[in-house]
């Protein structure tokens, strides 16, 4: 049977595919090397070859290491964190035993599907290639997970069983593969569902289940589409396919002289396509705004075959340039469409997107406030520079300001700084105390005059507020947390701890009202459910605009002798979503809406709109071939309603 000899991706650190076995191309014999890049973790965020794990030193002391050497905290010995974690929810962190089992390679899931003749004919769409087509559990498990807490608990715990996961994998290279691919789903009723880097926390790529979606679902992984198509340097324009990660993206952009502007957390995984799905924003939206401010136009496949808001469709670049203008008045786009679609209308190849020269000066500063209300009229203020913002300003409240404190070595360089400037300042003015100070982190990108400017501008609005610079390094580190908190999670999830990332849009009214109920409505679910010690809850005010800015929040808690512990987080989290938009937040800000989110969007969506969605959706894919149902379709009864 070919789903007992289909085998595992197997990318190269460069990006080219190696396949795994070398046997005959014949439909009887078929491999793969589809799945993430083989450097990446599978049940955890991040590279294979990173990751905290616990040190335990001769005198018996516990250190908490980030392996490998990919980041700037690699090889850094750690002594405070599981003190931290122990302080805060006061339990005991046992690092001698692991509350999960290492994750499996093979996981148990239901059979595909799909009969030998179907995978032939996926194969005929890739010419034979049998490392673009996979039937293997992991590649199928992987593909149909994201990453919540959820997902990563269930591969772990081998309990993927419970999930409905895609039949198959496929790894297209065109666009005509894309077509043809689309065709063959129509003709077999076969349902579609693209994939990116999979870094989503809304279970965006899960299965619908099957009494909501019967036929066999194939995901399409876009991740071979990754060219640079070409770059017009008078106009800061680049075409870009849509399969394309951050990191590549930006380094190839960077080989050229330019920067792309867009920085999510989840840069290293993340896709062009993905980031258009999702309607993405990154941490240096105030510089270069948001997906939608840098994409001028997309591609997409979908079942009425491709579409794209140019008339002009053929591959010279003057031609393709020319037709992409800044702004039109020309009626609705194609664009706006596909900005958080979630893979509900066809499948993005593609994207003309703007670029900017590499900046000249980047440089970082942090700096502490005695309180957080003093911190957020810092930020407050700072929103109405415009154009004069620094590219990223962050404020992390007091508890995520203490955790960027204890993953830092002991008394040294930037750890010694801030502890020193901390007493000193304690001690002249009474005013600032360790278990209330909080931290701005800025990071400035521009020319050398810009960036003194804003510098000039951050340092007097700093100063009204008695903030007190703690300079470049501390900046600096600040913005490394964000790559660092994404695999602490699936650390502590090791040592029975469970935790997760939300965020949200708040006007600014309502910023303080929504951060301080939000963390109580945690804080109360958490004990009438009895579970054991305290929650550990932080939060920061990220992106700034001129009427609100995005909160996120982040909760974390133990797990053990907890009966299902990851449904338990999951009522937890929805609680807290429930008093976000009780108080005034969104339901989300970039993360989009998924499954996980779907269930309030009549909350947010008249009935009406929804309607208007639905006859959208079916203008552009009569036959439902897209039925991952995401956002407004999650709540579609059949494929008939959405049909009709």
């Amino acid at each position: 049977s070919i789903r007992d000899t289909v085998a595992d991706f197997n990318f190269c650190d460069d990006g080219s595919v190696t396949p795994l076995f070398t046997s005959d191309t014949s439909c009887q014999h078929v491999s793969s090397s589809i799945s993430a890049c083989s450097s990446e973790s599978f049940g955890a965020w991040g590279h294979r070859d990173s990751g905290f794990v616990i040190k335990v030193e001769k005198d018996g002391s516990r250190a908490v290491v980030m392996k490998g050497n990919r980041y700037n905290i690699s090889n850094v010995a750690l002594p405070r964190l599981i003190p931290f974690l122990e302080k805060e929810s006061q339990l005991r962190v046992n690092t001698r035993r692991l509350s999960l089992p290492p994750t499996a390679d093979n996981p148990t899931i239901a059979n595909s599907a799909l009969q030998d003749e179907d995978v032939c004919k996926l194969l005929e769409i890739v010419s034979g290639d049998r490392d673009r087509v996979s039937l293997e559990a992991k590649v199928r498990a992987r593909h149909g997970t994201g990453h919540t807490q959820e997902d990563m608990y269930l591969i772990r715990s081998n309990s993927l069983e419970r999930l409905r996961l895609p039949d198959a994998v496929i790894c297209p290279e065109n666009e005509e593969e894309i077509k043809t691919l689309v065709t063959l789903s129509t003709e077999e009723q076969w349902c579609l569902v693209p994939f990116g880097g999979g870094t989503n926390v809304s279970h965006a790529t899960h299965c619908p289940p099957l009494e909501l979606e019967p036929r066999p679902i194939i995901t399409v992984d876009m991740r071979q589409m990754k060219q640079v198509m070409w770059i017009d340097e008078a106009n800061g324009l680049a075409h870009v396919q849509a399969g394309i990660t951050g990191a590549e993206l930006v380094h190839q952009m960077k080989e050229r002289g330019y920067t792309i502007g867009h920085e999510p957390d989840s840069i290293e995984f993340s896709t062009l396509g993905g980031w258009i799905a999702t309607k993405a924003s990154g941490m240096k939206r105030n510089k270069y705004g948001n997906i939608e401010d840098i994409v001028q136009d997309v591609h997409v496949i979908g079942s009425n075959f491709g579409c794209s808001q140019r008339a002009c469709q053929d591959d010279d670049k003057a031609d393709k340039a020319a037709s992409t203008y800044g702004r039109v008045s020309t009626g609705m786009d194609l664009s706006t469409l596909m900005f958080g679609s979630e893979g509900n209308c066809g499948i993005i190849t593609s994207a003309i997107i703007k670029i900017w020269p590499l900046p000249e000066t980047t440089a970082y500063n942090g700096i502490i406030f005695a309180s957080f209300e003093d911190g957020l009229k810092f930020v407050r203020e700072v929103a109405k520079l415009s154009s004069s913002k620094p590219a990223s300003v962050r404020l992390l409240d007091n508890e995520q300001f203490r955790l960027g404190q204890a993953l830092r070595k002991e008394c040294a360089g930037i750890a010694w700084i801030v502890e020193y400037l901390m007493k000193m300042v304690s001690i002249w003015t009474n005013s600032f105390s360790p278990s209330k100070a909080v931290c701005a982190t800025i990071a400035y990108e521009g020319s050398s005059d810009e960036v003194k400017y804003q510098q000039q501008c951050i340092g007097r609005i700093a100063s009204s507020f008695g903030g007190i610079s703690t300079g470049p390094r501390t900046g600096r580190a600040g913005y490394d947390l964000t790559f660092a908190i994404a695999y602490l999670r699936d650390f502590a999830m090791s040592y029975h701890f469970l935790a997760e990332s939300f965020e949200t849009f708040v006007p600014w009214s309502k910023v303080e009202e929504v951060m301080v109920r939000t963390k109580e409505r945690i804080v109360q679910e958490h004990r009438k459910r009895f579970l054991p010690g305290n929650p550990i809850i932080s939060s920061r005010v990220t992106q700034l605009y001129d009427n609100g800015a995005c909160v996120y929040f982040y909760f974390c808690m133990n797990y053990e002798g907890v009966a299902e512990p990851s449904r338990v987080y999951g009522e937890i989290e929805a609680a807290a979503r429930d008093e976000i938009l009780l108080c005034g937040g969104s339901l989300s800000h970039h993360h989009g809406v998924g499954k996980l989110r779907a269930p309030f969007m009549p909350r947010i969506s008249s009935e009406s709109h929804r309607r208007s969605l639905l006859d959208v959706k079916k203008s552009l894919d009569p036959l439902d071939v897209f039925g991952v149902r995401n956002g407004p379709f999650a709540t579609a009864k059949s494929g008939e309603e959405i049909q009709r």
